[in-house]
């Protein structure tokens, strides 16, 4: 039964590193493709390579999102982040920083493969360690915060306008909200499809 259990997880770790050598492979041609604006989000852009180097890191998990399921997503996200920012929740970089601080602390108490695996992900990246503590997750945490910022607002909003707070579904609200906010961005304009894939 032990020895089972023991081949059971080697085998686990092993697809785990093919896996990722085959992500980090990807990622560096993605990376090095030519850059092709997809989708205009008012002034920022969704690249090609972000897209592909997006599905690349979320291929782990199996999924039946089509092309265009992922690139609206991308945006909403991506719309999410930039009203954050006109609500004035945004957060800092310095928070970005010390939230990455946090993460890397919890990382370095993770088992080796774990390690190994993000370790894996950096290269894909072509940075070092320390440069994408110090410089690519900063601002990757920032964007997290600033996000999770706002839905507290709108959740706290929310709740706060509902008559039953039983009957609340914060997951299912913000999902909504988001829907609503790629409409209205579409509608007014705001949004445009560059690419190959429809987000209509």
């Amino acid at each position: 039964m032990r020895i089972n259990k023991k081949i059971v997880i080697a085998v686990i770790v092993a697809i785990g590193a093919l896996t990722v050598g085959m992500i980090s492979t990807n990622t560096k041609m993605n990376n090095n493709a030519v850059k092709e604006v997809l989708v205009q989000v008012g002034s920022s852009e969704i690249t090609n390579s972000q897209f592909l180097n997006y599905k690349e890191q979320n291929s782990i998990t199996p999924s039946t999102l089509t092309d265009s399921e992922i690139l609206k997503h991308m945006v909403r996200e991506e719309l999410f982040l930039q009203l954050a920012q006109r609500e004035g929740v945004s957060a800092t970089l310095e928070e970005g920083r010390q939230e990455a601080k946090k993460y890397r602390e919890i990382l370095s108490q993770q088992p080796k493969e774990v390690q190994d695996t993000h370790k894996k992900l950096m290269k894909a990246d072509g940075v070092t360690e320390e440069e994408h503590w110090e410089k690519l997750a900063p601002p990757r945490y920032q964007n997290v915060l600033s996000k999770q910022n706002l839905a507290d607002k709108l959740l706290k909003e929310a709740a706060s306008a509902q008559q039953n707070a039983d009957d609340f579904d914060a997951v299912l609200y913000l999902k909504q909200f988001k829907e609503d906010l790629l409409k209205a961005a579409i509608s007014d304009g705001k949004v445009t499809a560059v690419g190959d894939i429809s987000i209509y």
